[in-house]
């Protein structure tokens, strides 16, 4: 997140006045810098009792104050988590002084919440800490011991100052904690005990009505009222007596959802009510209609899920936005993105990428104002300045205005509505945490905010951890029996790799786990539209026709291996102790070469001329420098990759037939400039190089996997780390028919802060290892360049029948033009799929002696489908079979 200072001003001084700037620094006790984020500074001249300036939030510590008058003596006021947290004095006398003010250290806090009865904890409550303004500090949910996390704020010194908990079972059913006083240095336990009995003793009626006034009876048939917790468990059943009454009692204090189903003769249930039941010691009688369903709730029920990828913008992780969005577009699945105004417009992969969503109809295009600067420290004028500023950018670079926003850090107070709906905004979407948002009704504007999210921050250890999609899914179903809908926060940070940092690789385990996430929420029969469509889930859908088959993927049940960036001196020792990996086993392996960086080092240039005389390796180019080439024009473009091609030739006397562009980024300038350079292969990423290619000169075999990524853990995968990492590269070849694993020499380095050209014996182990189990597992490993004849082969699926039929053929058992009538049929149907050059008009005439001899070859199983195939489509093309 970007947070700046807000700065508001006072009266202006006299422009003859001289000004200084204050250097305010403020430490803990132990002497360390305090982090920035909760900070709020107040600075007051004399004896004034209104601030001239207040600074909040800040994103810096230390901090200068400028244009301060001299010749005066300022106070400054530090307040830390809304608590008054020390003050400072400074008579300025020169142009620059230094002001240092010490704060007491934070203090620890976890909450242990307990049922009425002191003893009994409760699991699964909402638990948010605020301050005593009202601002919320800290979010988590209590365990099966009734535990929060533990949250360290600054403590509260000063009369009047203190934090409270929000603890909440479901909507409209929370409690509020007395004030907590939390000390400094020490970690405090907190036990809180609720009002809520462990089981509300008590006879609940539920009466149900034919009419607003009349219940039913006997006449209107038989019914039973059934009820649900949030996770859809059916927890009581009671049936509905003659009178209309059912009972239900020695329930826990929740929301449930009560169904009223009419039972026919066969016993058979049909829903014909529902509706949101809050059960407290305060409940006693609920009422249901069966015919005036508007009555039932007080907000409509989409029974959808949005999803929300914040964060969007220029080379920020790129690749993971990339991909995210490239998963729900395979999916057909629409996703609104949040983007950052004053970031976009210049890394054209990911603006092609959005403008692609855009066409396609599945991207929402969502405002996350200018910069993800928090809305409510602004004044109107600037708050309007943001979101006009990025209308005006979005609309620039891809035509439309967005008319849904997700405020910077959730964050957002009346004003900012107020803006909004001025601007032509409909939606917001925000957290329910921050603020509980209206009953979903029809409306002129909308609140829908997310509740599940596919990640939460370790703020100790700055790695997003993912949460499982069995969660989320609980989650998307407590949403939507909260507030009628779900929305789902994703951010790119959890689709990358991360190495003492996230990088600009995608993480495809997150990604596949994205997609495998989209596809349960489709089988449970939930809509999933995108943020600004959420209202109007019952307007009629067209329906698109489609009569085709989807066509068949082609599999070739094969794992290539591409060892990228190989360079002179760089870790030259584990870079050849890879290739010998790979030789000794005798496995296939292209290494792509860095061409401004290769030739000169004669343990690197040896060890592959070694491995290309022994045919184990083959040699793809990388362009002349690591850079990205998407952002060259043409001509550079060009000549990176024949410059690359000739040092390749020159140095080993190979020609490369593949191109890997650095950091997977690529244009249709790169794909032309590799086609003019006699590149045969292109092989960027499977995420940014998705299919289907319309380039039929140069064959896409894009990387489908890291190596790293591969064999990283993975806690949704059951097994060892071998076991998973097999189970990946099966999921790979499954999902794209074949798999390319790119590796590096740093995938197998030691690193000490450094890469250090060292062998990390335990990663070479792991890549003997998967190279073993994809062997043992039955798929073959090959060079990258023969994937896509493969593929090719594989499409060709051939009954057993014709095979009869060429054997016979063979034998003189059936005529010429019975074979070739078989053969007709097949084409025309598309069974055998022949690639068309030339369609023949000679008929069956003048066939020659060798294409029966391989008929009868082909019926005996002693050459391949796609070899046969060849001398037909010598046939087709000669003019000797018509088709």
């Amino acid at each position: 997140m970007i947070l700046s200072a807000c700065i508001f001003a006072v009266p202006n001084e006299a422009f003859s006045q001289s000004t200084g700037t204050l250097n305010v620094s403020i430490k803990s006790e132990n002497g360390d810098r305090v982090v920035p984020q909760g900070l709020v500074l107040k600075v007051f001249r004399g004896l004034d009792t209104l601030p001239l300036r207040e600074l909040s939030p800040l994103n810096e510590n230390p901090l200068a104050i400028s244009s301060l008058p001299l010749n005066h003596r300022y106070k400054v006021e530090v307040y830390m988590n809304s608590m008054y947290a020390g003050v400072g004095f400074i008579d300025m006398k020169k142009e620059q002084e230094d002001l240092e003010i010490t704060i007491k250290n934070t203090g620890g806090m976890r909450l242990n919440i307990f049922y009425k009865d002191g003893q009994t904890p409760i699991a699964g409550a909402a638990v948010t800490i605020k301050s005593h303004d009202g601002i919320a500090w800290s979010y988590s949910q209590t365990d099966i011991n009734g535990n929060t996390l533990r949250v360290w704020l600054h403590p509260a010194i000063r009369d009047g100052d203190h934090y409270y908990a929000e603890v909440s079972l479901a909507k409209d059913i929370s409690f509020k904690t007395a004030p907590i006083k939390l000390q400094p240095n020490v970690a405090q336990e907190f036990k809180i005990t609720t009002s809520w009995p462990v089981i509300v003793d008590k006879l609940i009626t539920v009466e149900v009505y034919n009419s607003t006034t009349n219940k039913v009876t006997k006449q209107d048939g038989s019914f039973v009222a059934e009820l649900y917790d949030r996770q859809k468990n059916k927890v009581a059943q009671s049936e509905v007596t003659e009178r209309g009454l059912a009972y239900f009692s020695k329930l826990q204090v929740n929301n449930y959802q009560l169904y009223i189903k009419s039972k026919d003769s066969s016993g058979s249930l049909k829903t014909v009510a529902t509706k949101l039941m809050p059960v407290t010691e305060s409940t006693s009688i609920v009422k249901v209609y069966i015919n005036n369903p508007e009555l039932n709730s007080d907000h409509l029920n989409c029974n959808c899920v949005a999803f929300r990828l914040d964060d969007v913008q220029d080379f920020f992780l790129a690749p993971a936005q990339i991909a995210v969005m490239s998963t729900f577009e395979k999916k057909q699945a629409p996703l609104t993105i949040g983007i950052i105004g004053s970031l976009i417009g210049t890394d054209q992969n990911l603006v092609n990428a959005i403008k692609l969503g855009l066409a396609n109809g599945n991207l929402e295009l969502a405002s996350h104002s200018w910069n993800n600067r928090v809305m409510t420290q602004m004044p109107k004028p600037d708050q309007e300045k943001l979101i006009e500023d990025t209308n005006q950018r979005i609309r620039s670079v891809f035509g439309v205005t967005p008319t849904t926003f997700i405020p910077p850090e959730n964050v957002f107070d009346e004003t900012t509505i107020q803006v909004l709906k001025d601007n032509g905004f409909t939606h917001i979407s925000s957290a329910a945490t921050v603020k509980e948002p209206p009953p979903f009704t029809k409306s002129k504007f909308y609140q829908f905010p997310i509740v599940p999210y596919t990640a939460i921050l370790n703020t100790a250890t700055g790695i997003w951890e993912h949460v499982p999609n069995e969660q989320i899914l609980n989650k998307i179903d407590e949403s939507i029996f909260d507030y009628g809908y779900a929305v789902v926060m994703m951010h790119p940070y959890e689709f990358s790799l991360y190495d003492n940092g996230y990088t600009n690789k995608v993480n495809s385990t997150s990604v596949e786990r994205l997609g495998a996430l989209i596809d349960t929420i489709k089988s449970k029969d939930i809509k999933i539209l995108p943020i600004g469509s959420i209202q109007d889930y019952d307007a009629p859908q067209a329906v698109k026709p489609n009569d085709e088959k989807p066509e068949q993927i082609p599999n070739c049940n094969c794992v290539a291996f591409r060892l990228d960036n190989v360079q002179d001196f760089w870790l030259n020792d584990v870079q050849n102790t890879v290739m010998n990996t790979f030789a000794e086993s005798k496995t296939p392996l292209t290494l792509t070469v860095i061409g401004k960086f290769i030739g000169d080092d004669p343990k690197t240039v040896n060890a592959i001329k070694e491995k290309l005389n022994t045919s184990s390796v083959r040699i793809g180019s990388r362009g002349w420098e690591y850079l990205d080439h998407s952002a060259f024009d043409a001509e550079r473009q060009a000549a990176s990759v024949l410059q690359t091609n000739k040092k390749i030739s020159d140095v080993f006397g190979v020609k490369a037939s593949v191109f890997a562009p650095p950091y997977d980024a690529f244009s249709s300038q790169t794909i032309e400039a590799a086609r003019q350079a006699g590149i045969k292969f292109f092989s960027a990423s499977i995420v940014a190089d998705k299919p289907p290619y319309q380039d039929s000169s140069i064959r896409h075999v894009p990387s489908t996997a890291y190596f790293e990524n591969v064999i990283s853990g993975d806690p949704f995968l059951s097994g060892t780390v071998q076991q998973k990492a097999l189970t990946k590269v099966q999921l790979g070849v499954k999902q794209h028919g074949f798999a390319v694993i790119s590796l590096q020499a740093s995938d197998f380095a030691v690193k000490h802060q450094t890469f250090q050209n060292e062998v990390d014996q335990r990663k070479i182990d792991l890549l003997k290892s998967l190279i073993s189990d994809i062997r043992s597992s039955g798929m073959s490993i090959v060079f990258l360049e023969m994937i896509p004849s493969m593929l090719d082969d594989s499409l060709i699926s051939v009954p057993s029948w014709i095979k009869n039929n060429a054997g016979w053929w063979s034998e003189g058992k059936i005529t010429d033009s019975e074979f070739t009538t078989g053969l007709e049929f097949l084409i025309e149907h598309k069974v055998l799929k022949i690639p068309p050059t030339k369609v023949g008009t000679g008929g069956t005439k003048n066939i020659p002696s060798w294409i029966k001899n391989n008929a009868g070859w082909w019926s005996e199983g002693k050459i391949t489908d796609a070899d046969f195939v060849k001398g037909i489509q010598y046939l087709i093309e000669n003019g000797i079979i018509s088709v």
